[in-house]
């Protein structure tokens, strides 16, 4: 086999002894036998730092050179300490490298044992115990580089346990994205790092404004952010970013002899908290769900601050020849977005028109949109965590308060047919007092229906 093991088992011993953090070591020695290892050195040293770890010891060169008893091991230690470039926050990568080259090995060796058994056969009929047992390399080789191993209840519910009282104590939750829009958070609790939020509404809702709010949101706080705009350009992305941050209508950048003095004040103020953000926009029309997947894991590796990956829109995106029927199409892109999301820990927002005709043909006072109002709904329904749909009643009735709402269409982690409300103002959505804008909406219904209005707390 060509693969460099003794290199990564270098590297692992490298950054287990150079690392600062106790609970990461403590991970990593738990997952990581001594008899993983090649050699009687590495074998010697792994089993030190683990003596380190269980006596409570601190785990250094030092240390781990005391404990493998030989007179040259403190300088074989500072040697491959020396010439390796192993960083300590990527010990579990490490760690994985040296598991399945361990498993990669066991498979090998057995493989060959199958082999010697072929050779010696004298009897064709024993075929099949051969089969099985060749099947079985591979069945247990599939099993032992799966990630993703059974957890007992109890050591789930510790920890869970740990991150409640973190949470009492003040601590940020760092499995939760905060979309930095306080209303927001306050009903859903914050996006999950594996959450797809499929965030909809008819043209002229606000739903590109959302998704832009969201970034903003999720920016300040020195997270960083991925947009894949197949409808608008780069320009048009920042333009809205800027005239939103700015509180400016969009045309007064694109018409800026008309501002007054304080309009150029709130221009440059809002550039210059936006200038140093770390938004990343590709605006690349026509890509697939491939290129969309494969450029934000590549982003991810090279930007792990990444908190957020926006996808405006699903309907502009290249579908897939596979399938024929464009609602598969649709809950292919949904499915590999979910996965994404799972596979690099990081939260995508997925933004989807609705079907115009269907809400368009219910009366004025009903066309608060719905889930299954989505263009190809059922699939993406299913794979969504969060559904998050825009309207303005405004846009039916010029008559209505002029208000955005967001309204909380799935959400496993909150109330379903929860509302956050915004003023809508020069295009954009400014924060207001829950309680106001809600009575303000029961009034214009109520005196726009023939039965009084009456909150419900699911859609129907």
């Amino acid at each position: 086999m060509k693969i460099n093991t003794g290199r990564y088992e270098l590297d692992l011993i490298t950054a287990t002894i150079l690392s600062k953090d106790y609970d990461l070591q403590s991970t990593v020695i738990d997952k990581i036998s001594a008899d993983m290892f090649t050699s009687n050195t590495t074998m010697r040293a792994w089993e030190a730092i683990k003596g380190l770890r269980d006596n409570s010891s601190i785990i250094d060169i030092i240390g781990t050179s005391e404990r493998m008893g030989g007179d040259g091991d403190f300088l074989w230690l500072a040697e491959i300490i020396g010439d390796s470039a192993a960083l300590p926050v990527n010990i579990t990568g490490y760690a994985k490298r040296v598991r399945q080259s361990s498993y990669l090995l066991n498979a090998r060796e057995r493989l060959l044992e199958s082999i010697k058994v072929i050779d010696e056969l004298t009897d064709v009929t024993q075929v099949k115990t051969v089969a099985g047992s060749i099947e079985a390399v591979f069945d247990g080789l599939l099993l032992e580089t799966n990630d993703k191993k059974p957890q007992l209840f109890k050591d789930v519910a510790k920890d869970y346990l740990d991150k409640i009282d973190d949470k009492l104590n003040g601590k940020v939750d760092e499995h939760i994205v905060l979309s930095g829009i306080p209303d927001l958070d306050a009903k859903t609790g914050g996006f999950n790092l594996t959450d797809l939020i499929v965030l909809a509404g008819l043209s002229g809702s606000g739903k590109t404004e959302a998704a832009i709010s969201i970034i903003r949101g999720i920016t300040s706080a020195d997270n960083g952010a991925l947009m894949f705009s197949l409808e608008m350009s780069n320009q048009q992305v920042v333009e809205r970013s800027i005239s939103g941050q700015a509180q400016l209508p969009v045309s007064s950048l694109r018409n800026p002899a008309d501002l007054t003095q304080s309009g150029w004040a709130q221009l440059s103020q809002g550039y210059k908290q936006l200038l140093d953000r770390k938004i990343y926009m590709d605006d690349q029309s026509g890509l697939s769900i491939e290129d969309i997947v494969t450029r934000s894991k590549r982003h991810k590796r090279d930007h792990p601050d990444c908190s957020v990956i926006i996808v405006d829109h699903v309907g502009l995106m290249k579908l897939s020849k596979n399938e024929s029927r464009h609602d598969l199409q649709v809950g292919e892109i949904s499915r590999r977005l979910k996965d994404l999301a799972k596979e690099i820990q990081t939260p995508v927002v997925l933004l989807s028109q609705l079907t115009g005709k269907q809400v368009m043909a219910r009366p004025v006072m009903e066309r608060e949109p719905r889930a299954q109002d989505i263009k190809d709904s059922s699939r993406i329904e299913e794979d969504a965590d969060l559904i998050l749909l825009c309207h303005r009643q405004w846009t039916h009735d010029e008559s209505a308060p002029n208000i955005a709402e967001i309204i909380l269409a799935k959400a496993r982690h909150a109330i379903k047919g929860t509302k956050v409300y915004f003023r809508f103002c020069e295009g954009h959505f400014v924060a207001t007092a829950q309680d106001m804008a809600s009575n303000e909406m029961d009034v214009y219904k109520n005196k726009n229906t023939q039965t009084p209005y009456k909150k419900s707390s699911k859609l129907s």
